[in-house]
């Protein structure tokens, strides 16, 4: 679906220089094939049957030993899918990906990619692309579907069947994309294609080729319809093949994520103490060492943390997830902005050196929220029924009263929607089990209340949940965006199904909630005795294996057990323990996320502590 900006469009004319010479002599001029390509910087290149070339089109049908893919929209994506065994990619191995509506897969991000559609490679996410035949494509609309296969030892099939594109109805297209990982080739095949992909300002969008991890390097076959020659059509086979060049070197060390997978951006107590992570990555194909990662966090312009961490070695492909001694806590209601940056000598790319994360510290009762109170920006979509969703997780229980959500560029009065959503247990919002919802007329711009206190929203620490706002017709009004920096990386999209948005690095959707506090079902006490202690679990949040230290005076049989916040037990640790200090390890690979409790008991004492599960 087309994005519309009603502060600004920003339109972009794509230049051709042409050259002609002239041909004194009598023969006729030597044809162009257009039936090869590459390699690329790393040594893919690409081979089409157009020219005579070598791929054989040989269509393989899947429908009848694959996978259908559910939950495919219009702008989403589904995963991560695994393929079933290690598929060698650049100078990396991949073996799961996310496949994504329009007609594209990723082998490393869940980042939306939607309309326009950039040329490849590029530096913006996603990265890690094969775009098979990547335009705007619906799967909420029409008869589309699509398939995956796998062997289980080299080979993987995906397949998308008769999706209609979003502007027109009359279309459809078929295609699909072979891995073989016994000699690293990838196969494009067109079955019956009808349509151009051409957009309601008559350009054509679409996009054919690969790139690598880091958006550096890639093949392109054909953007935007370009070169005419490479038109897709029914029987069109591509390979792309790889014949690294030896003297290929990369130096590329960088960040993935900050304080969490997502970055997404983390509410913390004020005067809580909070364990600070984050994920560094080598992305080139060379063994490095001494690598840095530092952290800073700062309160507007005061830095209030500054701590490094040192990599010893990270060998290509290798990513860690580093936690920081030092734990930071927040001393007063805030927006902390922390920025994590990956420092070595060397680095050949700087694009990814950096990752800023934002910190919010509260103290319920509040109104909670990751963007400001005004917008600088609004965005709408060219189609019905449509809108943005904010996701919310909180590291204790609350209660939901009021909804707030920002109008900009207000154009007619209509009707807005408004949901509350619980997590579907996957992480991602469950569209079918709304927990409450309103409608109202729209007839101004500015902060719009919706009042949900009659509606019981209680939501248990760390559960995830969403606040959807969507107009019921378009070119009545838009939504408030707030672009200041840090921001949250949790904003979504709804262009027919919710779908990470496109625009979260670049913007925060300007919904917020006021919250209350909640009963949990466990007494979150401590009863210190004098004749033990127990300590914080250390890393806390922790994933997925977190130590527990506890001293007691003699040696003893110590009932050791972990709950979640229901109260119901999840993890015995018991046992019998010699005097002084002891450690204990819980494997959490198992349980979900949230905050669970653990409590030892010794004779007539016990003693709770909290600790977090983050996954």
């Amino acid at each position: 679906m087309k994005r519309i900006t009603t502060l600004s469009v920003v339109f972009l004319f794509l230049a051709g220089i042409a050259t002609a010479a002239t041909n004194s002599g009598t023969s006729e001029p030597l044809p162009i094939t257009f039936d090869t390509g590459g390699p690329d910087a790393f040594g893919y290149s690409w081979e089409d049957n157009d020219g005579g070339g070598a791929p054989v089109y040989e269509w393989i049908d899947i429908t009848s030993i694959g996978t259908l893919v559910t939950g495919l929209a219009d702008d989403n994506n589904v995963g991560p899918v695994g393929m079933g065994f290690e598929f060698p990619y650049y100078w990396y191995m991949v073996n799961r990906m996310w496949i994504g509506s329009n007609g594209y897969i990723s082998f490393s991000s869940n980042a939306n990619f939607a309309h326009p559609f950039a040329g490849i490679p590029t530096a913006g996410l996603p990265n890690d692309l094969i775009a098979i035949l990547t335009g705007d494509l619906d799967f909420s609309q029409g008869n589309g579907e699509c398939w995956y296969y796998t062997n289980s030892v080299d080979t993987f099939i995906i397949s998308y069947l008769h999706v209609r594109e979003w502007y027109n109805p009359n279309t459809s297209h078929t295609f699909q994309a072979i891995f073989s990982a016994g000699d690293s080739t990838i196969k494009f095949q067109y079955g019956p294609n009808q349509g151009t992909f051409l957009d309601s300002n008559g350009q054509n969008r679409t996009v054919i080729g690969i790139e690598n991890v880091n958006g550096q390097v890639g093949l392109e076959y054909l953007h935007d319809n370009l070169p005419s020659q490479r038109m897709w059509h029914e029987g069109l086979a591509i390979v792309f093949h790889p014949e690294p060049d030896p003297n290929f070197i990369v130096h590329d060390f960088g960040m993935v994520d900050g304080l969490v997978d997502g970055s997404a951006g983390q509410f913390i107590p004020v005067n809580e103490a909070f364990t600070v992570r984050a994920k560094a990555k080598n992305f080139g194909n060379q063994p490095e060492d001494s690598l840095r990662v530092r952290c800073q966090i700062r309160r507007g312009f005061t830095t209030v943390y500054d701590e490094d961490y040192w990599i010893s070695h990270l060998d290509p492909g290798e990513e860690m997830w580093v936690t920081y001694t030092d734990l930071f806590t927040p001393t007063q209601v805030a927006v902390y902005r922390a920025t994590f940056s990956a420092i070595m000598s060397g680095d050949q790319n700087t694009f990814n050196n950096s990752r800023t994360c934002e910190i919010d510290a509260y103290q319920l009762p509040q109104q909670i929220a990751f963007c400001d109170d005004i917008a600088e920006d609004g965005r709408s979509w060219s189609g019905d029924h449509s809108g943005f969703a904010q996701e919310f997780q909180m590291p204790e229980a609350v209660h939901m009263t009021n909804v707030y959500f920002n109008v900009f560029g207000f154009t007619t009065s209509g009707s807005a929607y408004i949901w509350v959503l619980p997590d579907d247990g996957t992480g991602n919002p469950d569209e079918n089990n709304p927990l409450a919802g309103d409608t109202m007329t729209v007839t101004s711009e500015g902060w719009k209340t919706v009042d949900f206190s009659a509606d019981d929203l209680n939501f248990a620490a760390y559960d995830k949940f969403w606040v959807v706002v969507i107009h019921a017709l378009q070119s009545t009004f838009g939504f408030g965006m707030d672009q200041s920096i840090p921001l949250s990386y949790r904003g979504w999209e709804y262009t027919g199904g919710l779908a990470p948005d496109r625009d979260r690095s670049l913007s925060d959707i300007m919904i917020k909630f006021d919250a209350q506090e909640a009963q949990t079902g466990i007494d979150d006490e401590n009863i210190a005795p004098t004749e033990f202690s127990l300590s914080q679990n250390y890393p806390n949040p922790f994933n997925a294996k977190t130590n527990i230290a506890f001293t007691i005076a003699n040696e003893s049989d110590v009932a050791i057990g972990i709950y979640n916040l229901t109260g119901q037990k999840v993890a015995d640790l018991s046992g019998h323990f010699g005097a002084g200090e002891n450690i204990v390890s819980w494997d959490a690979s198992e349980v979900a996320s949230g905050v669970y409790f653990y409590r030892i008991s010794v004779d007539e004492n016990s003693l709770t502590r909290k600790m977090v599960l983050l996954k």
